[in-house]
């Protein structure tokens, strides 16, 4: 199939001037090619881009692959790699997917069976792909996006499940078997606990340091005094997942409080050292350690009403000059959202800077972004809008540096 390019992205010129070209891909029709797409997408050295979309195919979802064409201006091909059946293999793929270097992609779902799957593309010519389900949870418990080691090894949370008893969920690994055909082997690595003493229904991806360390966030839970329907439910935390003798140990290395009414709901990106940086509800944010025990948090930026957009939605990503990349849905130019760039101080005591890149305007019918954003080879943006287009069922979009 070849894109339609049946609505389009309005320029918006950013706070220091920058200014960048934004083209729309692929639209999703909702039929065999799928629909509603899923962030981040995973892309390859040739410059593929690969995602899932949460419905279309045989009526469960998708997972695609769009492939860029051979001469500049042509069209983009998207092709089905998978279609989901309800059975076994799940529904309604959830959130992005990563790829390894063998060229294997690693997903979940959230809809039917919850699982863990792996898609392989075939040795020979025939441009097959297998599909593999490396684990079955025992019940339905909204599993997050994947994080691949190294080693092959893939962690994950879930929003909820665990062995607590409210099952505030859990973070889990996943390792691959010593030899072609076992098993996988699963580990859960903490049973959240839920509020005040720890964090509750986990909403994003992991990240890792370079010592192995495992770093996410907590939607809920934590000691602040946030309420709901007059229970304390917390206000959120940032924890560690460390090795441990023979086990892991969880810490809240942070707990939100009220007076920020900022939830984190998506994942880390690691700076340098021991930085890292995240979004919460309305602001970007950066939690430092100098000894890697101690951490504090400050907000970097602040989304207000305007062009800037207002809420950042999905993980950001950060680029060898520490700068820092994402995607906000609601407000915008035009009342949409906004694709961005935050640009660290020049100088001591000067404030970081936010650039707009894009402008999800008119036309979207209300298409937000949905996953954040993954560099393309030559420094361009790769994101998915979960709605807007012909049929309101989402499209692939590209920023320009």
């Amino acid at each position: 199939m070849t894109c339609k390019n049946s609505f389009r992205l309005l320029l918006a010129v950013g706070v220091v001037g920058m200014t960048a070209q934004a083209t729309v891909l692929y639209t999703f029709s909702g039929g065999a090619d799928g629909g509603n797409p899923q962030g981040p997408l995973a892309a390859d050295a040739s410059g593929n881009l690969y995602g899932s979309a949460q419905t279309g195919g045989l009526g469960y979802g998708v997972i695609f692959k769009l492939a860029p064409p051979a001469a500049q201006g042509e069209a983009w091909t998207e092709s089905v790699l998978y279609s989901f059946t309800n059975g076994a293999d799940g529904a309604a793929p959830a959130g992005g997917l990563v790829l390894d270097g063998k060229g294997n992609l690693y997903g979940v779902t959230d809809g039917g069976a919850s699982v863990v799957f792996r898609l392989s593309p075939s040795t020979g010519t025939s441009g097959s792909w297998t599909f593999s389900v490396l684990y079955t949870f025992a019940q339905s418990v909204l599993p997050n996006p994947l994080l691949l080691d190294a080693r092959g090894n893939l962690y994950g949370t879930t929003q909820y499940g665990g062995d607590s008893q409210f099952l505030y969920g859990q973070a889990y690994e996943l390792s691959p078997p010593a030899a072609a055909g076992d098993a996988w082997t699963f580990t859960s690595l903490h049973s959240f606990q839920g509020p005040p003493t720890d964090g509750a229904y986990p909403a994003s991806s992991l990240s890792m340091d370079t010592a192995g360390n495992l770093f996410g966030t907590a939607s809920q839970g934590g000691k602040g005094t946030c309420f709901d329907a007059g229970t304390v439910i917390g206000c959120g935390t940032v924890f560690e997942i460390s090795p441990s003798g023979s086990g892991w140990a969880e810490t809240s290395i942070y707990n939100f409080t009220v007076h920020e009414n900022n939830a984190p709901y998506w994942g880390l990106a690691m700076g340098r050292g021991h930085t890292m940086y995240g979004t919460a509800t309305y602001a970007a944010f950066k939690i430092t350690s100098t000894n890697g025990v101690e951490w504090e948090k400050a907000t970097i930026y602040q989304f207000t009403e305007g062009i800037s957009g207002t809420i950042p939605t999905g993980t950001l990503i950060t680029d060898a000059k520490g700068r820092l990349y994402g995607t906000s849905y609601s407000s915008g130019l035009s009342g949409y959202s906004t694709a961005f760039q935050l640009s660290p101080p020049t100088a001591t005591g000067t404030a970081w800077t936010e650039t707009t890149l894009a402008n999800f305007a008119e036309g979207f019918n209300a298409g937000q972004p949905n996953g954040g954003v993954v560099f393309g080879k030559a420094g361009e943006l790769y994101g998915v809008t979960a709605g807007g287009g012909a049929g309101a069922f989402g499209a692939v979009f590209a920023v320009a540096p």
